[in-house]
């Protein structure tokens, strides 16, 4: 099992690299995945990260976890067709699937969302196509196999939250101290 993050030129970087650093932490592997053609992706900071893989050399497993990160670049999500068949796939077979901020909005349109919760960046939740949208004061949404986040403010809690789901609450809670989000 891994925890597959897919990186397009303007993705939010911290949305990102926060999920990826709390889920290394808890020694849950990662693989970050270029969907631009291009290993070297940029953040909508302008801040160049190296992919570890390219979408067309990777495999998604049931149990494996697909995240999407948020971000202006999100729009190009639906230009890359080998994700969108692996997503629906992943999706239809139960495979957990993580998206933050805008990044939820394509698990709406994609019809995911369907009878789920789902929070989104404010301004997205229209695009939460067939979610019941939860209140702003969730920052984070688990609803099956579908988790959700607001955004770059609530990047560590979807780690936390991916952590719980993959290795359990007690390592989750360890996390949050040792890092200091919050105090013991």
């Amino acid at each position: 099992m891994k925890v597959l993050a897919f990186l397009t030129d303007g993705f939010e970087t911290v949305e990102a690299l926060a999920v990826i650093d709390i889920l290394r932490r808890a020694n849950i592997g990662v693989d970050t995945v270029s969907i631009t053609g291009n290993k070297s992706v940029k953040s909508a900071q302008n801040i160049i990260v190296e992919a570890d893989k390219l979408i067309e050399d990777i495999n998604c497993n049931d149990e494996d976890v697909c995240f999407l990160p948020g971000g202006p670049g999100h729009k190009t999500y639906y230009d890359c067709d080998k994700l969108i068949d692996m997503l629906k796939v992943h999706n239809e077979a139960g495979g957990r699937i993580a998206a933050i901020c805008a990044a939820p909005s394509v698990l709406g349109k994609l019809g995911f969302l369907k009878g789920k919760r789902a929070t989104a960046f404010p301004g997205f939740e229209d695009m939460l196509e067939g979610a019941e949208v939860a209140p702003k004061t969730e920052r984070v949404v688990t609803d099956g196999n579908i988790t959700t986040s607001r955004g770059m403010g609530t990047s560590v809690d979807l780690g936390l939250e991916l952590v719980t789901l993959i290795r359990g609450k007690e390592l989750a809670d360890e996390l949050a101290v040792s890092t200091q989000y919050i105090n013991d």
